[in-house]
């Protein structure tokens, strides 16, 4: 499993550096237009996880956390069932594997649309 531990262990350090610091990473999009992107907040919401304050870490980005984070976790396993050969892919093949893809492309977009319109502020980062 040296893909799936690598990711695993990538992903925890960075998890580990952003919530000891409190080193948020810049957002490009958020410099350049003032508009959030749909992950905007997003290290400042796992540093909050880390810290184990739940509800200012849905506060951040509660797209993260509820879409984001479930959705790597289960991606992850899948690649570590796939390395194990209990799986024969970690996302699925054909027409439900591009509805899945049409759907969370789907759902980034409109979030990151939703929480910049007026009368969403509570939504932004």
């Amino acid at each position: 499993m040296p893909r799936t531990t690598g990711l695993i262990a990538g992903a925890g350090a960075s998890a580990l550096v952003l919530g000891t610091t409190g080193l948020p990473l810049p957002c490009p999009l958020l410099a350049l237009t003032g508009l959030d992107c749909p992950f905007c907040g997003g290290s400042r919401m796992i540093g909050a996880l880390l810290q184990g304050d739940v509800a200012l870490a849905a506060d951040l980005n509660l797209f993260a956390l509820v879409v984001v984070l479930p959705l790597a976790g289960a991606v992850l396993i899948a690649m570590a069932r796939e390395e194990l050969g209990r799986a024969s892919r970690h996302w699925p093949a054909g027409r439900t594997g591009r509805i899945l893809t049409c759907a969370l492309a789907g759902t980034v977009l409109a979030w990151g649309v939703v929480r910049n319109l007026p009368g969403f502020e509570a939504l932004r980062a």
